[in-house]
């Protein structure tokens, strides 16, 4: 039982940064060139992990939208699920 525990403190920060890495950074990457620059994605908040989940997108004064990183984390899992099952799928 310990050293599950040990594991798990261990692991899990580990992957939460590697998932946060991959699915904000995709979502960063790739929402302004699916819209056309009409949507952009507001900066991660410093030293804060940012979880998948239901987030908005404003209207910013430019006259773009800015979607929350929460919403851009969740769009960047989406992404990943949807390249995923594609590969699954073709293979």
């Amino acid at each position: 039982m310990p050293l599950s525990a040990i594991a798990e403190a261990i692991l899990q920060p580990i992957i939460e940064v590697v998932l946060q890495v991959l699915c904000y950074g995709t979502a960063w990457l790739i929402v302004p060139i699916f819209t056309l620059g009409r949507v952009y994605v507001e900066p991660a908040p410093i030293r804060e992990f940012v979880k998948p989940g239901l987030g908005r997108l404003q209207r910013s004064s430019k006259g773009h939208y800015v979607m929350e990183a929460e919403l851009a984390s969740l769009v960047g899992l989406i992404f990943w699920f949807v390249v995923a099952a594609g590969v699954y799928a073709f293979t």
